[in-house]
């Protein structure tokens, strides 16, 4: 699951590092979305705030946060063309000081009783837990 918030937040990052550059061209939001591969993009949280969550409920489906993604350089292939670029993993590393992680793992968790299937769909309530420490 990625988070819109840090998507733009990158992509901002990106766009001040090619100022001046012409090496690679700037991608939009969905580019940059479509490079991270996510099952799930929410809105409506500050740039990872994700990472500070224990667990997740999307409408009334409850998810555990089960860790922070490990990205390589599969994202700075374009998914359509197949062509390398540099970003976003150069801004996601720069940003986070060497440590490449970006969206989280979610990991559903079954109520004890169930009363049939859960669904998700797009535009549905998101409440998040933070860790306690």
């Amino acid at each position: 699951m990625i988070n819109r918030a840090s998507v733009k937040l990158i992509q901002d990052l990106m766009s001040s590092r090619q100022d001046g550059c012409e090496d690679d061209q700037l991608l939009d939001t969905q580019s940059v979305i479509r490079r991270f591969r996510a099952n799930l993009v929410i809105a409506g949280a500050e740039p990872f705030e994700e990472d500070n969550w224990s667990h997740l409920i999307i409408g009334n489906t409850r998810f555990m946060v089960a860790g922070q993604c490990g990205r390589c350089q599969m994202i700075g292939i374009d998914q359509d063309t197949g062509t390398k670029t540099k970003e976003p993993l150069f801004s996601l590393s720069a940003y986070r000081a060497g440590k490449v992680t970006f969206g989280v793992y979610l990991s559903h968790q079954s109520p004890e009783s169930s009363t049939g299937a859960n669904v998700l769909s797009a535009g549905s309530l998101i409440q998040a837990e933070p860790h306690k420490y």
